[in-house]
């Protein structure tokens, strides 16, 4: 299946760049052309074109994964900038801050 799969990505063009280590997926217009260029038969093809759609399908998964969290984040990173631009407004204000007994870094960081 190695050698299938190194006659196969040497048959995509120079120019398609790699994501995640999958090659971008080439439109092929001429399956016979292809075959013949690529030097395969159509059941070692076919189960290398099913094991990179395999791989696609597990970088899309892990994609929305991804994306799901960040979605989940965002609320609190709003809250965040929030809290950041009333500091800094208070601040160009003058305004005092209160102290509490135990040192806020973050608090501190944004004050200096």
């Amino acid at each position: 299946m190695a050698v299938v799969a190194a006659s196969a990505s040497a048959s995509t063009p120079q120019g398609v760049a790699e994501r995640r280590g999958i090659p971008a997926a080439t439109f092929v217009e001429d399956v016979e052309a292809y075959l013949r260029q690529a030097g395969l038969d159509v059941n070692s093809a076919l189960a290398f074109l099913q094991e990179r759609l395999q791989q696609y399908k597990i970088v899309e998964m892990k994609l929305l994964a991804q994306q799901r969290d960040l979605q989940a984040k965002l609320p609190d990173i709003e809250k965040c900038l929030d809290i950041v631009a009333a500091l800094q407004a208070k601040k160009a204000l003058g305004e005092v801050f209160p102290v509490s007994e135990k040192p806020n870094y973050l608090l501190l960081h944004f004050l200096s």
